[in-house]
């Protein structure tokens, strides 16, 4: 493809960061001013340097962790959670990778089933959860807030504990959390979604994270 096309400048050709065009060779530039996702796709399988969509991004995770992880919702899928395929999709998109060949043929085969008269009418039969209600959207819509909230409540216990090394406990932890902020709910309620957090987090890891095992192990240390 080079030189068989003028492209102008490459610090302006859309969704390239600053820096790429001093990695990419002349092949990588042609096909990154065809589309830029491409380009920078092609540059990272050459010399491991890989660029994202936004002009400052730059993807630094592995391809080791981001197969394990997309194995984690090949898992989910393979167990009936259809709505994985497109948070693997999602991934891919982040990290500016090719679709894996289960995931392009998966999704591929969902969206025929939309797409043929006869068969599934509604996209949200096809990328379905049984942790989210397709048939009440008000139930829907707070399992999402419910998610949304356990993720902040995770992640200001985790950052209190490791801060405040007075805190020997999960319950400490999160009564501590739910003095601090005004998150509105009880501590029955926190310590459920801190945990569903947990639980979703550790499939995506090599070993379990557990905010009461973090905590068991510093009453230990504090009594030896």
């Amino acid at each position: 493809m080079s030189g068989t096309v003028d492209y102008g400048d490459p610090k302006d050709w859309p969704g390239l960061m600053p820096g790429f065009e001093n990695v990419a060779n002349d092949e990588e530039r042609d096909l990154a001013a065809l589309e830029p996702a491409w380009g920078k796709a092609a540059t990272f399988f050459r010399t491991g340097h890989r660029f994202g969509h936004p002009r400052t991004s730059t993807r630094c995770m592995s391809l080791a962790d981001i197969y394990r992880q997309l194995g984690v919702f090949k898992t989910r899928f393979e167990a009936g959670d259809t709505l994985s395929l497109l948070q693997a999709v999602r991934m891919c998109a982040e990290e500016n990778l090719p679709l894996p060949t289960w995931l392009a043929t998966a999704f591929q085969s969902a969206m025929d089933r939309f797409l043929q008269p006869g068969q599934t009418h509604s996209l949200d039969q096809v990328f379905a959860s049984r942790s989210i209600p397709s048939s009440s959207p008000s139930k829907a819509a707070q399992v999402k807030i419910d998610w949304q909230l356990g993720g902040r409540l995770y992640h200001e216990a985790w950052s209190l504990a490791h801060k405040d090394e007075t805190v020997k406990s999960f319950d400490m932890a999160v009564e501590r959390v739910l003095a601090a902020t005004g998150y509105g709910v009880g501590k029955t309620k926190a310590k459920a979604l801190i945990l569903k957090i947990e639980r979703n987090q550790s499939q995506f890891l090599d070993k379990e994270i557990s905010l009461s095992r973090f905590l068991a192990k510093r009453r230990k240390l504090m009594t030896e």
